[in-house]
């Protein structure tokens, strides 16, 4: 009778030690997908300021060569404005410019995003 008891006391040890795995898996699948959401949304709202400043090169930012900075909410974001190299040279249209915008996180690290287009700047 003491083998049984023996036995069905380690059966419960096993028992509980794989319920516990399952736990603790089921743990680091939410906090990943949480991670996840967190960072999916940090680029969402990066990517609204990233389109939101291009849409400001030429009016509220002067699209000259150079670059602009600003802050909007949890994010740093930059302008980067060059005349492009063209063969045939400016157009009677205008110069035109490649513009880059890239936003960060205040904190540090690379860019969330990066957005790349051309602007014409009208004759001077």
């Amino acid at each position: 009778m003491s083998g049984q008891s023996g036995s069905v006391f380690i059966e419960a040890l096993i028992a509980a030690a794989i319920v516990s795995m399952i736990l603790a898996a089921g743990f680091q699948v939410t906090a990943d997908s949480a991670n996840r959401r967190q960072m999916v949304e940090a680029r969402r709202y990066a990517l609204m300021v990233a389109r939101s400043q291009m849409a400001a090169v030429g009016y509220s930012i002067p699209l000259t060569a150079g670059a602009a900075e600003g802050r909007d909410g949890p994010d740093l974001w930059r302008v980067d404005m060059q005349p492009c190299a063209l063969e045939a040279g400016d157009s009677a249209l205008g110069a035109l410019y490649c513009v880059a915008v890239s936003v960060r996180d205040a904190r540090g690290g690379p860019p969330l995003v990066t957005l790349r287009s051309r602007r014409l700047a009208p004759p001077v």
